[in-house]
């Protein structure tokens, strides 16, 4: 005689919902591998696309650069940290244009890259040479930013500026903007500024040598003016008569005159 146990709702319901689990992680992991069988195909035709020659930086002449004038194009690639042959797709033009800022005379520098044809396309701002100057016993120059360029990162054969600064202990002058502006501006030729005393700014100028003290922003154009003015001192006083000029009040100029041996003479016999 067999007997049969009847399976009541509840259970049958438990080894339903068993099914339907199983069944649904099955499904996951079906999905989990194409998932991952599609990103890995993907990413290796991207790779290989990437690495075929149409989509390669293979030469210097693949570079092109804009806006310069002082600098060649091959001093700029020159300052590129490339290899050859380089996926474009490598490439991170921000990068580029930080490294290339940091060893060029550059103040400004956008990299944009083409992917076909594929090269780079680099535009440049140059830093104009308006000062001499010399830091720590090297040549170079300053911009109107004050910043400081070694000469040899130009041409040798670059046209160099009249004007020689002279700064404190190879340090960048403070206001130098405001201050190269407003020598720029002067009606008196300037061909050296001496900023190596805080307490006093000299200046070699067409009329000689002049004394402006501490340099203030607020009154140095008057100075200027001031100087302007001296123009019309008698021809007996000339830059060779005197030692220089002061200007540091300019309401009350000074004239320091160079006294003659006789006039010395004769104030040691008195």
């Amino acid at each position: 005689m067999t007997v049969e146990f009847p399976i009541s709702t509840g259970e049958a319901d438990y080894v339903a919902r068993r099914k339907q689990l199983r069944k649904q992680r099955r499904l996951r992991i079906f999905q989990r591998i194409w998932q991952l069988t599609f990103i890995t195909g993907i990413t290796g035709g991207m790779l290989w696309v990437a690495m075929l020659p149409e989509w390669q930086l293979r030469s210097p002449s693949q570079i092109e650069i804009e806006g310069n004038k002082l600098l060649s194009k091959e001093t700029i690639r020159k300052s590129l940290a490339l290899q050859y042959p380089q996926s474009i797709f490598q490439i991170q033009p921000q990068e580029l244009a930080n490294q290339l800022e940091a060893n060029a005379p550059v103040s400004k520098v956008l990299v944009s890259r083409t992917i076909f044809p594929s090269k780079l396309t680099i535009q440049v701002q140059e830093r104009l040479p308006i000062a001499n100057a010399t830091r720590k016993g090297q040549q170079g120059f300053l911009d109107a930013e004050g910043i400081w360029m070694p000469a040899k990162a130009y041409p040798s054969n670059i046209t160099k500026p009249n004007l020689v600064v002279l700064e404190p202990n190879n340090r960048a002058i403070a206001q130098w903007s405001t201050l190269y502006r407003q020598v720029s501006q002067s009606q008196v030729k300037i061909s050296q500024v001496d900023a190596r005393d805080d307490s006093n700014l000299i200046l070699t100028t067409e009329l000689g040598l002049v004394y402006f003290g501490t340099y203030k922003p607020a009154i140095f154009n008057t100075q200027l003016e001031t100087l302007d003015r001296l123009r019309n001192l008698p021809e007996k006083f000339t830059s060779k008569s005197f030692k220089y000029i002061d200007v540091s009040q300019p309401s009350d100029p000074i004239l320091e005159i160079n006294r003659s041996p006789k006039d010395k003479s004769s104030e040691t016999k008195s």
